[in-house]
């Protein structure tokens, strides 16, 4: 089976990486996948604690070869996909 969502495959991994950590981030906020929108501010909308800042941390770098995130610099969803998706580019 295949699965293609875009215009090329890079679009197509790009799409799929998205989905992973719209479902890492539902699972850690408590939310549903359509909950969850770019803009939404880690501190201010989703009230993030440093332990769940911690867990997100560590299921991204487990999830995306050890991904480092900056959390001084990352204040939205869109930027830490952002981050993740061009990081592995």
């Amino acid at each position: 089976m295949c699965i293609k969502i875009g215009d090329s495959e890079l679009d197509t991994v790009k799409a799929l990486m998205s989905m992973s950590l719209n479902a890492i981030v539902a699972d850690i906020f408590d939310l549903d996948l359509d909950e969850i929108t770019p803009e939404l501010d880690l501190t201010q909308d989703l009230k993030m604690s440093p332990s769940q800042q911690q867990e997100l941390s560590e299921t991204v770098a487990e999830y995306f070869d050890d991904i480092t995130i900056d959390f001084t610099k990352i204040h939205t969803l869109n930027n830490l996909f952002e981050v993740v998706i061009f990081s592995e580019f």
